[in-house]
């Protein structure tokens, strides 16, 4: 027997304790714990009976912790959030877990779906809650997500970081689009075609503005003709031949592999800042989630993301390779 025992004769004791000082009031907690009134209080008499101790005492008619109930009652807390986090732990790995992530749009769609079939194949049991987010500031405990990505720079307050992919943007288009229109020889041509941008309300990602500025293009002026609420839009529009858009290397990978895309132009721009796998820090992560955040980095590397290794003969013909800017 343990030697608690001689101090507490029943667990449910520290139940009913927990409840009634977290509720402040018998009632409150006989309602939680549906039993009556009476039965609370006879239960609170009990323990502090075999404990010797005074937990609580009556102020104005409301009841309140005394300075041992207090300090008792935040053991007792803590003890059963350790043991509740324990049991859930030991549980996840018997039993058929929810990963909830959460990623933009388009790394939904370009990516993670393409592959998702690969995953279940390897975690038949591991249930997949997949969201598309719109912003940057996900706070992933108050929403409850398990796992999610962040362009920057791998340090964020309370979340743990995997580097993901390095942040590679260069111009996408379709190859009959290309054959139409003919060849573009420096980054300026590009000014002469339909460009698809897109403006997401919240996150911030380069844009034709920013990337022409980088490959010294002086703007005056920066036609508008298609302006989409998500990059996801603006890159399924080159696939259909309705102009040229930015695409990040990571994303539009399947779509140059099946020749959908090509790169039109030698020319790719590096930020320095890369995307990252984010958890969060402060609650211990899921089985389940650690696998899931494993087999996203083991595709990454299984499938080195090459600007050139996976267009078409036609498509080669159509653009030059890019050959990227200095090294990782």
């Amino acid at each position: 027997m343990h030697r608690l025992r001689s101090l507490v004769p029943s667990a449910n004791y520290l139940f009913v304790f927990e409840a009634a000082a977290r509720r402040r009031s018998f009632t409150a907690a006989a309602q939680e714990l549906n039993v009556s009134q009476p039965a609370v209080s006879k239960t609170i008499k009990l323990l502090e009976e075999a404990t010797g101790l005074k937990l609580f005492r009556r102020e104005n008619a409301r009841l309140e912790l005394t300075a041992e109930g207090y300090r008792f009652y935040k053991e007792t807390q803590q003890t059963f959030d350790h043991l509740h986090m324990v049991l859930t732990s030991l549980r996840t790995r018997h039993s058929n877990d929810t990963v909830r992530v959460s990623f933009s749009a388009s790394f939904v769609q370009l990516w993670l779906l393409p592959r998702l079939k690969d995953f279940k194949s390897r975690h038949p049991d591991i249930v997949l809650r997949i969201e598309e987010s719109s912003r940057d500031d996900q706070d992933l405990n108050e929403e409850d997500i398990d796992i999610s990505a962040r362009l920057g720079y791998g340090k964020w307050p309370g979340l743990e970081a995997w580097h993901f992919v390095n942040e590679e943007v260069a111009p996408v288009c379709n190859a009959e689009y290309l054959r139409d229109h003919g060849a573009i020889e420096t980054p300026a041509d590009l000014l002469n075609h339909p460009l698809l941008h897109f403006e997401e309300r919240h996150r911030t990602r380069l844009g034709w503005r920013e990337w022409l500025t980088h490959q010294g293009v002086p703007l005056p002026r920066l036609r508008q003709d298609f302006v989409f609420t998500d990059a996801l839009g603006s890159i399924e529009a080159a696939v259909l031949g309705q102009g040229i858009a930015l695409g990040w290397k990571h994303l539009v990978h399947d779509h140059v592999e099946a020749a959908r895309l090509v790169y039109p132009i030698d020319a790719l721009h590096r930020s320095g800042q890369a995307i990252y796998l984010i958890m969060p820090a402060q609650r211990p992560a899921k089985p389940a989630a650690m696998l899931f955040r494993d087999w996203l980095l083991q595709q990454n590397a299984d499938a080195p993301i090459r600007m050139n290794g996976g267009t078409s003969a036609n498509a080669r013909s159509a653009s030059p390779s890019i050959a990227p800017e200095g090294n990782e």
